[in-house]
């Protein structure tokens, strides 16, 4: 009986999902790009890194107006400091700084820019306190 009913739902399953994951697809790429790294031993980073990254991707993902945007293009994290990968202008800054500045286990969250590194993924570059400035939001 359930088999009859199921039968003709499937291609609104199907549809339903693939809505969801368009919607998504931005934080669906990031999540990828995450298991991915994470997977691969060469580039899989500490346990406790993972974790917190985990828990920064999630936090960002329950955002409605960070999990859109298209300007984070990656996240990465190393001994609690934060580094998101977006451009020099971009105008959800403030936000995702309060947001992620909440976490525990978070020293502090950086731009690309505010680290002001050539290759801003090789977090074992930056050092925690960028400046002495305080970041404009």
């Amino acid at each position: 009986m359930l088999k009859k009913l199921r039968a003709p739902l499937k291609p609104l399953y199907r549809s339903a999902a693939l809505a969801f994951l368009w919607s998504n697809r931005r934080d669906v790429a990031r999540w990828a790009n995450f298991a991915k790294r994470a997977a691969t031993p060469s580039t899989r980073p500490t346990a406790a890194d993972l974790k917190l990254e985990a828990r920064v991707r999630a936090s960002l993902s329950s955002d409605p107006v960070l999990r859109a945007d298209p300007s984070i293009r990656d996240i990465r994290v190393h001994d609690g400091v934060v580094v998101l990968e977006t451009p020099a202008d971009w105008r959800n800054k403030g936000l995702a700084i309060s947001r992620l500045g909440q976490l525990k286990g978070v020293e502090s969250v950086h731009t690309a820019v505010d680290a002001n590194e050539q290759n801003f993924l090789d977090v074992d570059l930056i050092d925690p306190v960028v400046s002495s400035t305080p970041i404009p939001v």
